[in-house]
């Protein structure tokens, strides 16, 4: 019989709980409200239901409070050792290689990698666990000698499916450096407690015990510097629980590692339950963070530009330091019971400056890269500005072909209106024609100068002249040093549009011809009313520049020249040109009639001339 779902809502009623006692009252109650959270909706994101992580954080929170009471009953070593493996570890690793098993079937493949590594830990971690109660119980101690390896082997797992987490995080960063600064960092922190406590640690009676412990306590600090990898990885902005939750563990784990080692040394005399608690505490991310950590999204510096991927070198520099430092002095409080410690101090000196040195090598090369990816970004913006700037002055030279195909029409009509003036009967009939047909034309004309007018937000058109002029020039000396521009435009100048189009094609081809001819350092642009009063249609364009100028009596090849001049003729302008050999060329450009052209009456009748499109 198929399960009904259960009506949800204020005013929905709950199905009685199993022993009658209504919800909401004595252990019934208690009972629908543990189901209710159970089976409360919860976002699913993740293949793991949200019961199985309810049922997770109930387990933890049973288990490790009662580890840690029953730990309070127990003497002597070897009961010690039982609970720490049986019940602190065992009781999460094994739930947590389910939950990672679990959590594979939906894990991104860039992640899959790293989270296979740290499965295939946990499961050394777990047969490590198994190798130790067999050995409690039976009394074989000839395995004893395979506890270094194994942590060696397990832990480096864990730090391999870390580093892997962190690559995918880490955007063009290269991994060697990860290492190199790893590595520096371990043996930075590693070093002065070597110096302090290692004969200790080797010589203590249960060897077998605190030397695995010490190993464990060099991959935890591993796992701990991966973690602050981690955080620094995901970028600018807040962090998430998972990078928290990482950290965390990583510290509780070195501080637990740290504490069983002492609880060996010293032949197990600390408090039991502390320790315990601790090492539960520990064991207990191995179940929880493959669960929780599909609902937290990390985005890293992949998702950064390459020049936001700049590393920094606070980190793997303060740590060295750090560690010198402590290592020093450990050196100097026991160089007379350890004659060994001051050439170890040295040896690793010098293996903290080589480290130094590949890492410095490695992070030049990855800068590199970096740039190179910077580099190709800034060509293809450069050639898609080419492409837009091309497209804009094609657009230009289209509408004026259009418009000069409607002056065709135009011409053709009052030709046809003088000729329809030699045959009087027909003159009425012909200028209707050509007064309609006329009408027609200009309203075409208004439309397309609308359609193609821009949005003016300002009329003022300073800005709206020097990005294209700015662009332009980077454009055509793409990765050449460009000449500094130098650009004036009266603050009061206000253009009509077919006066500013013929201006930018002005400047553009001067520029053109001063990136192919001139060699120039410098470039000014000064553009300014003819009038002081400054017209819509009226303007003065002065282009200089200090390069190599030419003879304008030879002349100069080429159809820039022409070309300038053409285009002020449009709007009824003129250009001139000064220019000398090893004194630059300046050109000034007058576009648009000015205010002192008056009518003049003509003597002679008006001769209508075509002019050539763009």
């Amino acid at each position: 019989m198929a399960s009904q779902p259960w009506p949800t809502g204020s005013g929905a009623a709950m199905p009685p709980s199993p022993g009658g006692v209504a919800d909401g009252a004595g252990p019934g109650g208690v009972v629908g409200w543990l189901r209710g959270w159970l089976e409360r909706p919860m976002p699913t994101v993740s293949v793991s239901s949200p019961m199985l992580r309810r049922l997770a954080l109930i387990w933890v929170g049973i288990s490790l409070p009662f580890t840690t009471t029953v730990s309070a009953f127990v003497h002597g070593r070897d009961a010690y050792i039982f609970v720490l493996i049986f019940m602190a570890c065992g009781a999460y690793t094994l739930p947590g290689l389910l939950a990672t098993r679990h959590a594979l079937r939906n894990v991104p493949d860039r992640d899959r990698r790293g989270r296979k590594l740290i499965q295939l830990g946990l499961a050394a971690v777990f047969a490590i666990g198994v190798g130790m109660l067999v050995g409690l119980m039976t009394a074989w101690h000839f395995a004893n000698v395979l506890g270094v390896p194994a942590v060696v082997v397990a832990g480096s797992l864990h730090v391999a499916g870390l580093a892997a987490g962190v690559r995918c995080l880490s955007g063009a960063r290269a991994l060697s450096v990860d290492l190199v600064e790893a590595t520096g960092a371990v043996i930075a922190l590693s070093a002065p407690p070597f110096v302090l406590w290692w004969p200790a640690v080797a010589g203590a009676d249960d060897s077998w015990f605190t030397v695995p412990a010490a190993v464990i306590v060099v991959f935890t600090l591993i796992a701990s510097y991966a973690a602050v990898l981690l955080w620094v990885r995901r970028g600018p902005g807040p962090r998430g629980v998972f990078e928290i939750a990482v950290m965390v563990a990583a510290i509780v784990g070195t501080l637990n590692a740290v504490l069983q080692t002492i609880q060996g040394v010293s032949d197990f005399t600390l408090p039991f339950p502390p320790l315990i608690a601790l090492c539960a505490l520990c064991a207990c991310t191995y179940l929880l963070i493959p669960l929780y950590l599909p609902l937290m999204p990390r985005p890293g510096l992949d998702r950064l530009p390459p020049q936001a991927q700049i590393r920094g070198s606070w980190l793997p520099t303060v740590i060295p330091l750090g560690g010198l430092a402590t290592l020093l002095g450990a050196t100097v409080l026991v160089h007379d019971q350890r004659p060994w410690a001051v050439p170890f101090s040295l040896g690793v000196v010098s293996v903290l400056v080589v480290l130094a040195g590949l890492r410095q090598m490695a992070a030049l090369r990855e800068t590199r890269g970096l740039y190179s990816r910077v580099e190709d970004a800034s060509d293809a913006r450069r050639r898609l500005l080419t492409q837009m700037l091309q497209r804009s002055v094609n657009d230009r030279r289209h509408f004026a072909e259009q418009l000069h195909e409607q002056a065709v029409v135009a011409y053709a009509s009052f030709a046809a209106l003088a000729g329809a003036g030699r045959a009087a009967p027909v003159v009425a009939k012909a200028s209707q024609i050509v007064r309609s047909d006329l009408g027609r034309h200009a309203d075409s004309l208004r439309e397309l100068v609308l359609s193609i007018r821009p949005l003016e937000s300002d009329a003022r058109h300073g800005d709206r002249l020097l990005t294209p002029i700015q662009a332009y020039l980077s454009t055509i000396y793409g990765d050449r040093a460009a000449p500094t521009l130098a650009m004036r435009v009266h603050e009061d100048l206000v253009l009509d549009w077919v006066v500013e189009t013929v201006l930018l094609q002005i400047v553009q081809e001067a520029l053109h011809n001063v990136w192919r001819h001139s060699d120039a350092k410098h470039v000014d642009i000064v553009i300014e009313p003819t009038e002081p009063s400054g017209t819509i249609r009226a303007a003065t364009v002065t282009i200089t520049d200090d390069g190599v100028g030419f003879d304008p009596a030879t002349g100069r090849k080429g159809a820039g020249i022409p070309t300038m001049r053409a285009s002020a003729a449009v709007v009824g302008g003129t250009l001139t040109l000064d220019s000398a050999v090893g004194a630059g060329t300046t050109i000034t450009a007058r576009l648009g009639p000015g205010d002192d052209i008056g009518p003049q009456e003509p003597t002679s009748p008006p001769t209508l001339r075509l002019l050539p499109p763009l």
